[in-house]
């Protein structure tokens, strides 16, 4: 009997925990749902975005996936690096200790639905942002680039460098394949142990960006980027760089030429997926904050990922998504998010 009351008393204490152990999260999210809500009424538009639907959508379907995957890795290192006599015996300990850990199964779940509907908000309020600030800041942010670069657009700088079929496509799939690796690296963090502080930090860092840098310094800086510098009347000064990727897309796959068009026509005639805005690149602080909790995992993960967030900032530059001004915020950015919320939960009892 007094087992069973303990068992329950640990139980019971288990929602509480999870609150706590997500709280920051759960406050940012409360004040950035209640920003999403004075815009609604302010503007006059309903609280929602159809991109939500496609997110969500796309991540539930991938959520099997991360599963297998990170079960196969985790029989793999059992077998090939602790190598113990049975090692399916111990793969199936480990499975069975996880899914009697009620603290890290409820917290992870909350901190899971906790991000995503501060993706859902942001996602809401990027769709906001041309009816907040007008699209204005491209032509300064277009002259900073070449004031910063010996006068010259960043992208001609890195055409010869980067100016061919295949480098372009592998850069490419990388900036498609940013979307599944930020979703796995978020599920493996949410169900993390609490105890290993990256994990927290890198959710918690990733709400910062998608609350501050996705909407409040995207609507302060609103800008669309040099793909849609002409379509927005600020002149034909990168019609020379769509003219080059559509040249390599004769050759090799461009796949970010489809998808301009689809966002610009989302845009246009308010379509699912409508949402534009330049300043700061959010591929690149994200994939800079996934490089960042990489090394808090291991060195080679790091190095990993720290490869994979310089492939974004040059293919910001390279696909004419971003001014290479958006990346060089982005990194700041990615920074200094990472910075607050490690000193932040240094100092969190767990």
């Amino acid at each position: 009997m007094e087992f069973q009351v303990n068992i329950a008393t640990a139980w019971s204490s288990l929602p509480g925990r999870a609150i706590w152990l997500n709280r920051f999260l759960l406050t940012l999210a409360g004040l950035h749902l209640v920003a999403a809500l004075i815009v609604s009424w302010a503007l006059g538009q309903p609280f929602y975005s159809s991109t939500v639907t496609i997110l969500l959508t796309l991540f539930s379907s991938m959520v099997p996936f991360f599963v297998l995957l990170l079960a196969l890795g985790r029989l793999g290192w059992i077998a090939i690096v602790l190598r113990p006599a049975y090692p399916l015996r111990r793969f199936f300990q480990d499975i069975k200790a996880l899914l009697l850990d009620g603290e890290r199964l409820l917290g992870g779940a909350v901190a899971l639905v906790t991000i995503g509907f501060i993706v859902s908000t942001a996602t809401f309020l990027k769709d906001m942002i041309p009816m907040i600030v007008p699209f204005s800041w491209d032509p300064t942010f277009a002259a900073l680039d070449r004031a910063l670069h010996g006068g010259q657009d960043a992208w001609r700088l890195l055409a010869p460098l980067l100016g061919y079929p295949l480098v372009t496509t592998v850069i490419n799939a990388a900036y498609h394949v940013w979307i599944m690796l930020l979703y796995f690296l978020v599920f493996i963090a949410c169900f993390g142990r609490a105890e290993a502080t990256g994990h927290r930090a890198f959710l918690l860092s990733m709400a910062m960006a998608w609350v501050f840098a996705a909407n409040l310094l995207a609507t302060v800086f609103s800008s669309v980027g040099p793909v849609y510098y002409a379509a927005f009347g600020f002149g034909d000064t990168f019609e020379p760089q769509l003219q080059m990727l559509r040249d390599l897309h004769d050759v090799s796959p461009v796949w970010a030429l489809g998808v301009q068009d689809m966002l610009l026509e989302g845009y246009r005639n308010g379509g699912p997926v409508r949402g534009i805005s330049a300043m700061p690149s959010m591929h690149v602080t994200t994939a800079v904050l996934m490089a960042f909790y990489g090394f808090s995992l291991s060195r080679a993960v790091g190095w990993a990922l720290s490869v994979f967030a310089a492939m974004i900032a040059l293919g910001s530059v390279h696909l004419a998504w971003h001014y290479a001004v958006d990346s060089y915020l982005a990194i700041i950015l990615a920074a200094l998010f990472w910075t607050v919320s490690r000193r932040l939960l240094s100092r969190d009892p767990i």
